[in-house]
Formats: C-alpha cells, sequence, structure tokens
C-alpha cells in the first residue's frame, strides 16, 4: 500500500509533465499528470540493457544449437543429410577424426590441427562426453535367424556437442558483455548487432571460434578499461586459440605510437608475448612426434630427457623425419591450397572457366562492371566532397586501369601455371603486408586519430579478404568489431543475408560434388555468393574509411546528432581533446589524449605548449561565447584503476545521476 508524503515533494519528484505543457496535455488521456504530493515509482528496474543483452544471446545460441541439432545424432550423417539440412558442424565431425572418441589427448596422442587452446577446450570436454554409451549393435529376429538391424545412437559425440554448446553460449554471453560495457553507457545498445546476428546463430556451434572471439573482446575491454597488462594477457590467449588478436597488437601499435602512448604498448606486447611463451613452451616440450599419417612414432623431449634419452636431437625433429605434435597447425597452413571460401579459389575456378583473353567476354564483363562501379562511387564522392574531384578523378581512372589491365594478367597467368602452393604463399602475404601499410598510413595521416575498432575493423577484413583461407566460421570474429566500429544497420543486416548466402550456396555445391552434379548447384553461384559476400565487405569497410576521414558521418563520435555546427565540429583534430564529446569509447588511454606525432596538412597534432591557448579550452570557449556564458574550467580526469573491468566509468558529460555500468543509466543505449 502506497505512504502518502508528509513533506513537500523535492524537485526530483516533481512530474515531468508539469513543466511540459505537451506532455501535460497528452497525459489528461489517461487521467491528467500526478499530483504534487504523489509518491512516484521508482523507475529502476532489475531489466538493464545489459541483462536484456544477456537474454537475446541466449536466445540466439538456442536457435544455434536447434539449428545443428539433426546433426547431434551421427547415424544421420548419411545420403548428404548434413548439408541438405544445413546442420554440418565440427564440433560432431571433429570428435571421431581428432581421436577424442578413442580418449586422445590432442598433441600428446594426436597431432591436432587446431591451437593449443581449443586442444584443450576439446580435451577438457571429451573428458566427460566419453563416460557416455557408445553405439550398439542392435538385431531383429528374422525367421528363426538373428540378423543386424541398426545400430543405437552415440551418446559419446551427442554429449560432447551438448557440453560444448553449453560452452559456446557462456561464451557468446561473456563476448557481448564485454562488447556492450567496451561500447560504453551511451552506447551500450550497439552490442545488439552482435547479440542478434544471423551468423551467430548459424556459426556458434560451426568451429570453436567463439572462444577466440570472447578472448578478443576481453582483452579489448581491459584496454579500454586502462588496464594494458590484463588486456595483453587476454589477447596473448586469444592469439593461442585463433591467430588474428595478432592484428590487435598491430593497431594498438599505431594508434598508440601517433599518440605517444609508448609505455602502455609495450605493457600489453609484452604481457602477450609472456602469455603465448608460457603456453607454447611446456606443451611443447610434452608434445609427441608423429609422421605423415598421424601416427606416433616418438615421445616427447621432457619424456625422453627424463630417461636420459637424446632429447637433443628432438630438437630438430625426430625420427625419420617426424614433426612435433605442435607443429602441424604451422604445417597444415602452410602446404594447404586455396580453401573454398577464398578470392584465390574463387579467381582458380574463373581462369579454368572463362578465358580471360584481352578483350574476351570475361575481360569485357570485369572493365563493365568495374566502370559503373567507379563512376557510381567517383560521382557519389565528388557530390559530397566537390573541393576533392581532382583527387578521385585521379583515384578512379587509377583503379579502373588496375583492374581492367591486372585481371586479366592474373587469370591467365593462373590459367597457365596454375596457382602453386608456395606462390599462393607468396601472394597471400604480399597482399595482406599491402593492405596493413594502407591502413597504417590511413591511421597515421588521419586529421583526427581513428577509434581503436574501426582500426582493427579494417585490419581484421584485410586478413580475411587476403587470406587463402576464409572458412564460414570466421565471420563471427567481425562481429564484436562492427558493433564498435559502425553500429548500423542496414549493411550489417546486408551483410549477414550475403553469409546466409554463401553458407547455403556452399552445401549445396558440396551436395553437387558428391553426387556428381546430379542434385544441388554448380560452382559459380557458390563463387559468386563468395564474390557478393567479400564485395559486401569491402564497402563496410569503405564506409568505415569515409568515417575515418570525415568523423561527422561517425555516429559514435556525434552521437547521432543531426545539428550541422556539432556534426562538422567533430571533424577538427581538437575535437577529440573535448572532454563533453565522445571521442573513443574502447581507445582507454587514447581516448581524449592529444596526438603528438602523425596528422596531415600541418593540422595540429600535438597538446598545446606553454602561453598557448589548448584545444579542448578554445573549443568550449567558442561554444560559451556564442551563448555568451563564462568559460567552464577544464575538467579533470581521475586516473581508472587497472584491472576495475566492471566498473562504472567516470562520468565526462558532468550530467547528474552519472550511468550504471551496465548501462542502466539515463544515457544508456
Amino acid at each position: 500500500m502506497a505512504r502518502m508524503a508528509t513533506t513537500p515533494a523535492s524537485p526530483a519528484r516533481v512530474s515531468p509533465a508539469r513543466e511540459d505543457p505537451v506532455v501535460a496535455g497528452a497525459s489528461q488521456l489517461i487521467g491528467g499528470p500526478p499530483g504534487e504530493h504523489a509518491v512516484l515509482a521508482d523507475r529502476r528496474t532489475w531489466l538493464t540493457p545489459l541483462r536484456v543483452l544477456m537474454a537475446l544471446v541466449i536466445v540466439a545460441s538456442v536457435l544455434g544449437y536447434t539449428q545443428k541439432i539433426g546433426c547431434r545424432d551421427t547415424r544421420t550423417w548419411t545420403h548428404e543429410h548434413q548439408y541438405s539440412a544445413l546442420c554440418y558442424s565440427d564440433v560432431v565431425a571433429l570428435y571421431s577424426q581428432e581421436g577424442l572418441v578413442d580418449g586422445k589427448i590432442p598433441y600428446l596422442d594426436y597431432p591436432t590441427e587446431y591451437p593449443p587452446l581449443i586442444g584443450a577446450a576439446m580435451a577438457l570436454i571429451s573428458w566427460p562426453a566419453g563416460h557416455a554409451s557408445g553405439p550398439k549393435a542392435v538385431y531383429r529376429d528374422d525367421g528363426g535367424r538373428r540378423v543386424f538391424d541398426h545400430y543405437t545412437m552415440d551418446r559419446r559425440s551427442a554429449v560432447f556437442y551438448d557440453l560444448t554448446a553449453l560452452l559456446f553460449m557462456i561464451a557468446a554471453c561473456v563476448a557481448v558483455a564485454c562488447t556492450a560495457l567496451a561500447a560504453g553507457s551511451r552506447r551500450v545498445w550497439d552490442a545488439a548487432l552482435f547479440a542478434l546476428a544471423p551468423a551467430l546463430v548459424l556459426h556458434l556451434l560451426t568451429n570453436w571460434d567463439i572462444l577466440a572471439v570472447v578472448f578478443a573482446a576481453g582483452g579489448l575491454l581491459a584496454w579500454s578499461r586502462r588496464a594494458p597488462r590484463l588486456a595483453g594477457v587476454l589477447l596473448g590467449l586469444g592469439i593461442l586459440t585463433k591467430l588474428y588478436p595478432v592484428l590487435f597488437l598491430l593497431g594498438l601499435g599505431i594508434l598508440c605510437l601517433r599518440a605517444g602512448k609508448l609505455r602502455e604498448l609495450a605493457k600489453t606486447v609484452t604481457a602477450a608475448v609472456v602469455t603465448v611463451i608460457v603456453v607454447v613452451v611446456p606443451l611443447w616440450l610434452s608434445a609427441g612426434y608423429f609422421d605423415e599419417q598421424n601416427n606416433k612414432v616418438g615421445d616427447s623431449i621432457w619424456t625422453t630427457f627424463w630417461r636420459g634419452g637424446d632429447w637433443l636431437r628432438l630438437l630438430g625433429g625426430g625420427p625419420d623425419g617426424a614433426r612435433n605434435g605442435l607443429a602441424r597447425f604451422i604445417d597444415l597452413n602452410s602446404d594447404r591450397s586455396a580453401d573454398w571460401d577464398s578470392l584465390a579459389f574463387g579467381a582458380t575456378w574463373l581462369a579454368d572457366r572463362h578465358d580471360p583473353a584481352w578483350f574476351g567476354p570475361l575481360h569485357l564483363v570485369v572493365c563493365v562492371v568495374m566502370a559503373v562501379v567507379v563512376l557510381a562511387v567517383a560521382a557519389a564522392l565528388i557530390v559530397h566532397r566537390p573541393d576533392t574531384r581532382r583527387l578521385v578523378a585521379a583515384s578512379a581512372v587509377a583503379a579502373f586501369g588496375t583492374v581492367a589491365i591486372a585481371v586479366p594478367l592474373v587469370l591467365q597467368g593462373i590459367r597457365e601455371h596454375g596457382l602453386p602452393v608456395g606462390t599462393l604463399n607468396i601472394i597471400t602475404a604480399a597482399t595482406l603486408v599491402v593492405a596493413v601499410v594502407a591502413i597504417g598510413l590511413l591511421t597515421w595521416f588521419a586529421p583526427r586519430r581513428p577509434r581503436l575498432p574501426q582500426v582493427l575493423f579494417l585490419l581484421v577484413v584485410a586478413f580475411l579478404l587476403s587470406n587463402k583461407v576464409f572458412s564460414p566460421q570466421y565471420t563471427i570474429w567481425l562481429l564484436p568489431l562492427v558493433a564498435l566500429a559502425r553500429p548500423r544497420w542496414r549493411l550489417f543486416l546486408l551483410w549477414q543475408a550475403c553469409e546466409a548466402w554463401v553458407l547455403f550456396t556452399r552445401f549445396m555445391h558440396f551436395i553437387y560434388n558428391d553426387t556428381q552434379g546430379r542434385h544441388g548447384i554448380d560452382r559459380g553461384w557458390f563463387v559468386g555468393a563468395v564474390a557478393l559476400r567479400d564485395l559486401v565487405l569491402l564497402v563496410m569497410a569503405a564506409f568505415v574509411v569515409r568515417e575515418i576521414l570525415h568523423p561527422r558521418a561517425d555516429v559514435v563520435r556525434t552521437g547521432g546528432s543531426l545539428d550541422p555546427t556539432d556534426r562538422l565540429a567533430a571533424d577538427r583534430p581538437a575535437a577529440g581533446l573535448d572532454q563533453d564529446a565522445v571521442d573513443d569509447p574502447a581507445g582507454g588511454v587514447l581516448d581524449h589524449a592529444p596526438d603528438v606525432r602523425g596528422g596531415w596538412r600541418g593540422r595540429p597534432t600535438r597538446p598545446a605548449r606553454d602561453g598557448d591557448p589548448e584545444p579542448e579550452l578554445a573549443t568550449v570557449a567558442a561554444r560559451a561565447a556564442v551563448a555568451d556564458e563564462p568559460t567552464p574550467p577544464r575538467p579533470e580526469l581521475e586516473p581508472v584503476e587497472p584491472g576495475a573491468l566492471f566498473r562504472p566509468r567516470h562520468d565526462r558529460s558532468g550530467t547528474a545521476g552519472g550511468s550504471e555500468p551496465d548501462g542502466s543509466g539515463p544515457a544508456g543505449g
């Protein structure tokens, strides 16, 4: 029963409807505004944005489990059911292929093709799964004879799948929570792109990549909370799961070099390197030696040393050219050819299927498509920025000339000589280096220092598109980065639709191959789907580049403001020093930090010297002069304790009430 107030209402209890006549008038439809002495219910509820995100990602995880549950029973893996039902999962397939069903321990008894922490996750879950019952033969009576009928379900594989799904759901929840917290209380809802991503449903149980994603997202959160050592440890664990978090260290290196935060960078890199060494060296000493048929032919270095054997000989290789079990991952990735979803695979098919000669059908089609794309992009850029028409025209001519000349030469070379693995490795490495250098130059010379997630997104996209392996589940690497770098739904959903189309055409083409063309679809459909997906990724990267060069188009830095003055102000290099504005919520020590080097065309990038007006105060003073208000004092930032990952951020805006760490405050979302 509500009690009546006996004292005059405080200002906080005054109804907003009494201050706004429009709201007060509208509220008459439901009985009018509250009285002065009414006791209003507290608006704070248990259902905070972060908890809603957790509920959403749990729903997505359950949908992912259900989507692949048709392959949980290994007896259904016949007549292409795993492809026609779109339920193929490496979790089920590799349980037997990696020897886990026989109780083998990765690296010690079998040379697993995955990095150490994935092997550890496999071994950890296979231990309780091994206690379930295996398949048993069931017989029936046929005229007095005992005839085999069928096998029972292999519950070991099913339990392994169930426990792995539970682990992945927990990892997905942690990854989404880290992404939401790294985005800041103002943008906590951006993590919904991650939590509701169709790719999370389709690929959560395809492979073990979500474990790398959770370490990478945790490392990014630790960096945003100014805990560089913890960030290094988490990124090191991510590298031990999948190699792509190495790119995070590279992106941090470029940004920290521009901002002069080399001490924090050194702490992060050192912690990551030490973490990798602490895990890899003992595993390398304990791993067995295996021949090319994966048969164990030698004990580990540690076992040989303990028994008094010639352990020094094992440092260069095992008996008869056997390799250490930990080297299986390196050997596989260096010796494998172009994988299905890569651009190299599509180029090989295109060169074999169509004649790439000069002025042939393929060359003419490529030239026409390129001309249309270049003209459309150039026209849009010139309309948006008329002052750059000369640069845009020169870039358009160079791009068209490169494609018109390079495409037939490359495809003709592949058609005549093929694409040997050694040549492919050189091409992919060189392409990645060129892309990384270009992203580094963009980061270094951008008028305003890019946000950390923007740089990381570009680096990971460059790695995926240049690599000879682009497995379908790799797409979840990008989900937290997209949510932080460019939280916009329309292009994101288009990309997700392309990913679903790639998966469908992939499995339908596998059916086509296995049935000798009787069912399924031809390879051209699959290659076309991959090309479309890659094109959409390039478009997303182009939008991120545009927002780096013109921060007024960045919804994070402008806060979605429609005020032209605020949007133009975001383009200035000094805007990042304005403590009232959003700069780089996930940047940690980079957030609101002045540059000490870099920049473009002599724009101010260094902190103010003695006697010079400070950029952030000049910005605030200009705003105050327009409003005829005195210049407020420069806000002071209190240091953040290292490791305080889940504590609330210090409120920069000075608004009353602040925000809750989970985004439940007034600015949440």
